[in-house]
């Protein structure tokens, strides 16, 4: 009868061990992740600059080729290659924010604003 008792009670000493363990452990993970900003209006200004700026840094690299001119060529290859970075972090934020084709949309609102 006492070593049955004696069972029962390491075998509940047990499982609350693990449930006590798995609950510190889920807590951790929870406090690690950080919440999603919405800061949708400045995130979208920053990618149509970013789209703007590629735009224009193009623009210069064909009439750097045109001119013959290889090394400032390559600085704005160099620079082309930085704001396609700049693009594709901005659409991964605001595609977290819940925004449906942020490059496309961004593109479509410079020609909105350019012609309006």
């Amino acid at each position: 009868m006492l070593l049955n008792k004696k069972t029962k009670t390491i075998k509940i000493m047990k499982k609350l061990t693990v449930m006590m363990l798995a609950t510190l452990l889920t807590a951790g993970a929870f406090a690690q992740t950080t919440p999603a900003t919405t800061d949708k209006k400045q995130d979208m200004k920053d990618l149509r600059k970013d789209v703007r700026d590629e735009r224009k840094d193009k623009r210069e690299r064909a009439q750097d080729i045109k001119a013959g001119d290889k090394a400032a060529a390559k600085t704005e290859t160099k620079d082309i290659r930085a704001d396609k970075k700049d693009i594709k972090s901005d659409a991964k934020d605001l595609r977290k924010d819940g925004v449906k084709h942020p490059v496309r949309r961004a593109k479509r609102q410079i020609r909105h604003q350019n012609h309006h």
